[in-house]
């Protein structure tokens, strides 16, 4: 048994397909009550622990984690200190997201062994964030988040889960029966261990979340300094998860971000996602240029690419290749696409058969598609990159003219800053102007204060077109939509302005101004529940502004 364990490697990049977290009273060695129980399969294999064993580590490998389950209890019905029962034990213990209870399994035998101690290390650095979650319940969820300023987030992830829950099970035609684990992580470091990203891929990447190790797991919003559109991508990590149950994790990533990629916006809208300006804008270089990242680079994984540039690129090939299959067949096509692959069929094979068409007709259908769809080259758009907030720092600004590049424009910005400190708004307004002249489309933020210069000169059509620009460019920019909801408050169109501030939350929802202005907003129009709990979320944001300042004084302090 030891000679098996030995050589028996761990599979830690397996999955993602969450399930429900307990916490038990019962024996660490007791399997959850509800496991599937694939007891013809067992019986074959009756008194082989190794071979059960194999069997167990194989049904993990294509997220069956109920059926893994059921393995591990008839090992120890054979074997109750059985290494193999314990070590396989331990890992379904970590696919239910139940931490200690996969520690305690692994402090036993299995840490008598390499791959036991190696698995031991990286459930304890997981858990020392794990250890302070909290819980929400939903209907189809279990949402962990740490107390303090992410609880803002929680009401608002059930709305975009239950509804991705609803709105993509019926395009994918699965629907989980066991509670989906969402964890939020309030650190970069911690996000970075419980993925097993490397910072470095976060950031070159943009990763943000990760569907993996049967559940989702996303990066509060809090940590980059303008947020991101963080209902959208749970629900894009949601899609992972169906896919990944759906055909037993054997999809291929290009086909599984292409899918996940049109379908992470149906929590909150009747259309897939559309192309952005910026990857419109990448696909049409790419095709002037003849340089593609092919599906095989992608392997395993599109946050592993080399820049934000190839990254953006790649989404943008799947999403459109994946666009182009449902435009062929429609989702029953795509369905029977899915259902072949969960067979055991290759994507090659199944797409051929779906479509009716050998895999490299598909292929070159796909490119001969791009071509249909009014691709544009647009100089100066530009991958805006991720911006981490740096540990501990108090009034870290969301808009600094030191993020601009071209020279000109940033001595233009930073002098129109001035002024508009100085109260002299037409003055700033002519630099903005010369500004946006020498960034073109390059600047969200030159745009912007363009934008809100146009607004205090009273120019209310000119900061529209600017704005428009601004969303239609750069659409993940959060100060777009607050500059937005200041026109529409100023105009007195006080659906639109609520409209656009809850826009803004959507993708930062730790920016006071932001619940401050919609707790104003739905005062005015009698809705005293929603402006309650706008305030009830001010409040724990200050707090959290409040807590960082103090700190920042106090390691000042100490520095001197």
């Amino acid at each position: 048994m030891q000679l098996l364990l030995t050589i028996l490697t761990i599979c830690l990049a397996l999955g993602s397909n969450p399930t429900v977290y307990c916490q038990s009273n019962a024996s660490p060695l007791d399997v959850a009550a509800d496991s599937t129980n694939p007891a013809e399969t067992i019986q074959a294999h009756h008194g082989d622990i190794g071979t059960l064993f194999i069997l167990g580590e194989d049904h993990i490998s294509h997220c069956e984690i109920n059926e893994a389950d059921a393995v591990a209890k008839k090992i120890f019905s054979l074997q109750p200190d059985s290494p193999e029962g314990l070590y396989l034990a331990a890992k379904v213990r970590f696919y239910q997201g139940r931490y200690k209870e996969a520690i305690k399994l692994l402090k036993g035998p299995p840490q008598n062994f390499l791959d036991g101690r190696r698995f031991l290390a990286l459930v304890m650095e997981i858990n020392e964030t794990a250890q302070n979650f909290v819980e929400r319940p939903t209907e189809h969820f279990v949402i962990r988040y740490v107390p303090g300023t992410d609880e803002v987030l929680p009401e608002d992830a059930e709305l975009a889960l239950e509804h991705a829950y609803s709105e993509i099970g019926k395009d994918l035609g699965y629907f989980p029966t066991e509670k989906v684990v969402v964890e939020v992580y309030p650190s970069v470091d911690g996000f970075s261990a419980a993925s097993t990203l490397t910072r470095e891929e976060i950031e070159t990447s943009g990763t943000v979340a990760i569907c993996h190790f049967n559940r989702l797991m996303i990066m509060s919003p809090r940590l980059l300094l303008r947020g991101y559109p963080w209902m959208d991508t749970l629900a894009h990590e949601y899609v992972h998860y169906v896919i990944t149950k759906k055909t037993r994790d054997l999809t291929p990533i290009w086909f599984h971000e292409g899918l996940a990629k049109c379908e992470e916006s149906r929590w909150n809208s009747p259309q897939r996602r559309e192309l952005t300006p910026i990857q419109s804008h990448l696909l049409a270089q790419a095709i002037e240029e003849n340089y593609f990242i092919t599906f095989e680079q992608m392997h395993p994984s599109i946050a592993k690419l080399k820049s934000a540039e190839d990254a953006a690129l790649a989404f943008a090939e799947v999403q459109t290749a994946t666009k182009y299959i449902i435009e062929k067949g429609g989702y029953p096509v795509l369905n029977e696409i899915l259902d072949a692959i969960g067979t055991g069929r290759s994507v090659e094979e199944a797409v051929e058969a779906g479509l009716g068409m050998p895999f490299e007709g598909f292929e070159r259908g796909w490119k001969s598609y791009l071509g249909t769809i009014s691709l544009k080259k647009i100089p100066g758009l530009k991958v805006m990159p991720l911006k981490i907030r740096k540990s501990g720092t108090a009034g870290e600004k969301e808009e600094s003219p030191t993020e601009i590049e071209a020279a000109d424009a940033r001595k233009f910005t930073m002098l129109g800053d001035l002024l508009e400190e100085g109260n002299r708004p037409d003055a700033a307004l002519f630099e903005y102007e010369k500004a946006r002249q020498c960034a073109g489309l390059g600047s969200p933020q030159i745009l912007n204060k363009l934008a809100m210069a146009y607004i205090q000169n009273h120019r209310d059509d000119d900061a529209r077109s600017v704005i428009n620009d601004a969303i239609s460019y750069y659409p993940n920019y959060v100060t777009t939509y607050i500059t937005e909801g200041e026109l529409y408050k100023k105009k007195g169109d006080i659906g639109r302005a609520i409209e656009s501030f809850v826009s803004a939350s959507r993708i930062n929802p730790f920016n006071p101004a932001v619940h401050q202005r919609l707790a104003q907003l739905y005062t005015e129009v009698g809705d005293k529940d929603a402006a309650k709990k706008s305030l009830e979320k001010l409040a724990v944001v200050l707090r959290d502004h409040s807590n960082k300042e103090e700190n920042y004084k106090t390691e000042n302090k100490m520095s001197e």
